[in-house]
């Protein structure tokens, strides 16, 4: 029997119900984060929790618990369901509520909590690499829709997914309305070129993955390599030493071809897989970031 969290209550998956006028399923007025556990430890919660809260102040839904007690939350889910190295998705609505914008959003906010036992993808991928099309769908513009709110409204995303399916890849890049390189429709980009690592800056409108951040400080502190966020075109990750996307779910995942182009001759560079031992050592060492 798989169990989830619903709102103060732990109950069977099968028993679980959301009531119909719910706000996150009537208007995507809702939020979620993704995270893992690794045996039996929680990965650096203390940033997800300060993301989930980042996009709960921004929609002004008021969180009814702190740090310590969502990790106690979710260490009772994981052994009620005999998980190890789990995965975790926390779901936050404002609740049940009334059809039409003039409705009150003073409602109790919903909070479902879902763990699965974490399934990698097959190795073979990240020996031989991805494919990757570049979405004709754009990243919403920050000033539109803040990439600070890590919403369940993202159809952007759903989009890209879409056009990935079409194309029979896995993965997109989305540029921003700008035309520059923004991130993946659920992923962060990297490419390398010598001693340096690119990556597009937080001013493109991509959403700051917690991975993005660990990678970004493993490539410094671990392989000595100098990470440069900036706004950059297409063009700078086609002419690169390597490319590789980053998830809770993905790791660090290869990438050998954008579109027509070949990446590095088709071969999966060194970076990418150091990059991905080095932090399989950190989730081993649950190292906390530098302050």
């Amino acid at each position: 029997m798989t169990f989830v969290y619903l709102n103060g209550d732990f109950i069977p998956e099968q028993q679980a119900r959301i009531s119909v006028f719910d706000q996150g399923f009537l208007y995507g007025d809702g939020i979620y984060e993704c995270f893992r556990s690794v045996a039996g430890r929680l990965y650096r919660f203390p940033q997800h929790f300060a993301r989930l809260r980042q996009s709960a102040e921004a929609l002004r839904y008021p969180l009814r618990f702190g740090e310590r007690e969502l990790e106690g939350v979710l260490l009772d889910l994981q052994a009620r369901n005999g998980l190890w190295n789990a995965y975790f998705r926390i779901n936050l609505s404002r609740g049940e509520g009334q059809i039409g914008f003039a409705r009150p959003l003073s409602t109790d906010p919903t909070c479902l909590i879902l763990a699965r036992e974490f399934q990698g993808l097959d190795e073979k991928l990240y020996r031989e690499g991805i494919a990757l099309k570049v979405a004709a769908t754009r990243r919403n513009a920050p000033e539109a829709i803040s990439p600070k709110i890590k919403s369940i409204s993202n159809l952007n995303s759903l989009l890209g997914k879409l056009e990935a399916r079409e194309a029979g890849v896995p993965e997109v890049i989305m540029l921003n309305n700008r035309g520059h390189v923004c991130e993946g429709a659920a992923s962060n980009i990297f490419w390398t070129r010598g001693q340096y690592v690119f990556t597009p800056d937080v001013s493109t409108g991509l959403l700051e993955g917690v991975t993005r951040s660990t990678l970004m400080r493993l490539c410094e502190a671990k392989l000595g390599l100098r990470v440069i966020p900036g706004q950059y075109r297409l063009q700078d990750l086609l002419y690169s030493d390597e490319v590789f996307i980053s998830s809770t779910s993905l790791e660090v995942m290869p990438v050998v071809r954008v579109e027509d182009s070949r990446i590095a001759e088709g071969q999966v560079g060194p970076v990418a897989r150091h990059l991905r031992e080095a932090l399989h050592r950190d989730m081993e060492e649950g190292t906390p970031d530098a302050p």
